[in-house]
């Protein structure tokens, strides 16, 4: 703010930016024609604010890059406003910090409409006391009693900890709570798997320490960038069954083994880059996403080999292929060639001993006991024809294999880090439940 006179709030606008407002009055002397409107000079983008009675127990830190202010003059009164898009927004409160007990992961992107299993009631009560000393005097102010506030929910048990998925109403918002501070990347990668299992990418917002009157001790926001924005317009396909009952329905059982079972296979397989990549295919148009399906699978199928310790490389072994590469050599000097003709045909010698990528994959398939159908090894092939700019005669065709692709990547993925049995299938247009 430019004085000690004026406002402040926090907003996100409809592109999910985290901005900020300063209102407030301005002196005579910062009226004047050229800075009644404008750009702010990018000087100072780290302020800090500091309650006057507080000092250093309750403040805001936040990285803000000036975008616009304005001022104005209505009815004698010069007023300014200034806007600022707040890249990261920290809030800090020592005194409510001894009784924190919960941290909520504020989220968008929460688009399943599938059935929570439970049900979170809040009942809030706040309370203030006054006691008259010497006496048995008591009068109890209620200040807020909310009952009966449900939550739509998913209950699991993560180290031994209760963790809540929360659904907020109406729209995709939503939170994820913990009874404990758990680090910062541990919940990253819950966040991912969970992102995974409910078939859209979560956009994580921010986050909270709070105590059991919702009271925050430190909280933390940040913005939404571009690439983040175009996450949240795809649309929810779930990779495989969350409830063998019905397909609408969570099963917290399914979903817990699920969100344990690739957590402890996050780093061994680099989840990390494999689900982020895998967003940037949902993302992308049908041609461009088969390339990047294509490289998740070979991604896998190379951690797969480099844990396991096999090859799907060479065809012979050094020594075998040495003394064979010889001979055609020997065989080539029979033949009338130029040297650059020569050349190449030793080259191509050379990269003899190297399996093909259909070979590859049908090693891979058969050491983890999963056969692919005729259209899944053509959606494949269509994967080469992208990756080496090949003609795409069948548009429609194309987009049907860019769909195999993906399913292909939920098969291997469940198949290689889960026990679930089955997957999705949205080639006809719905889901339908087919087994691994």
């Amino acid at each position: 703010m430019r004085n000690n006179k004026g406002e402040m709030s926090f907003f996100r606008d409809k592109e999910s930016r985290l901005l900020s407002k300063a209102v407030g009055e301005v002196a005579v002397k910062d009226f004047n024609f050229e800075d009644r409107e404008g750009q702010i000079p990018r000087e100072e983008f780290q302020l800090e604010f500091k309650h006057k009675h507080y000092s250093v127990d309750q403040r805001i830190l936040m990285l803000a890059i000036p975008e616009s202010r304005k001022i104005n003059q209505i009815n004698g009164k010069n007023s300014y406003i200034d806007i600022y898009v707040v890249e990261e927004f920290e809030f800090i409160d020592k005194h409510c910090s001894i009784e924190a007990e919960y941290l909520i992961e504020f989220l968008d992107g929460l688009k399943i409409d599938h059935i929570f299993p439970h049900s979170m009631r809040m009942n809030e009560t706040h309370e203030k006391k006054y006691e008259l000393y010497g006496t048995n005097f008591e009068i109890i102010e209620k200040i807020i009693n909310h009952n009966n506030f449900n939550k739509n929910s998913i209950r699991i048990k993560f180290e031994d900890e209760d963790v809540y998925i929360i659904k907020l109403g109406v729209g995709d918002r939503g939170l994820i709570l913990y009874r404990k501070n758990l680090e910062l990347f541990k919940r990253d990668k819950i966040r991912k798997i969970i992102s995974f299992i409910l078939g859209c990418p979560l956009v994580f917002y921010g986050y909270t320490f709070v105590n059991k009157y919702m009271t925050p001790s430190f909280s933390y926001s940040r913005t939404i960038h571009d690439n983040e924005r175009g996450q949240l317009t795809i649309n929810v396909q779930v990779p495989t069954p969350l409830s063998l009952s019905a397909l609408n329905v969570i099963d917290c059982e399914i979903f817990k083994n699920l969100v344990l079972e690739l957590y402890v296979k996050y780093d061994e397989y680099d989840l990390g880059n494999i689900f982020f990549t895998y967003w940037v295919a949902v993302n992308s148009n049908s041609i461009t996403a088969a390339v990047h399906y294509g490289a998740l699978i070979e991604k896998l199928q190379a951690t797969y080999m480099k844990i396991h310790d096999v090859s799907y490389s060479k065809i012979l072994d050094k020594a075998s292929f040495k003394k064979m590469r010889e001979r055609l050599q020997q065989q080539l000097d029979r033949f009338e060639l130029t040297c650059e003709q020569k050349k190449i045909f030793l080259n191509k010698i050379g990269n003899m001993n190297t399996y093909s990528q259909k070979d590859k994959m049908d090693f891979f398939c058969n050491d983890i006991s999963l056969s692919l159908s005729n259209i899944e090894k053509l959606a494949w092939q269509q994967r080469n024809d992208a990756a080496h700019g090949n003609d795409i005669s069948d548009i429609n065709q194309a987009w049907k294999n860019t769909i195999i692709l993906r399913e292909l990547v939920n098969k291997f993925l469940l198949k290689l880090l889960t026990s679930n049995k089955y997957y999705l299938s949205y080639l006809d247009g719905k889901p339908a439940i087919k087994a691994l």
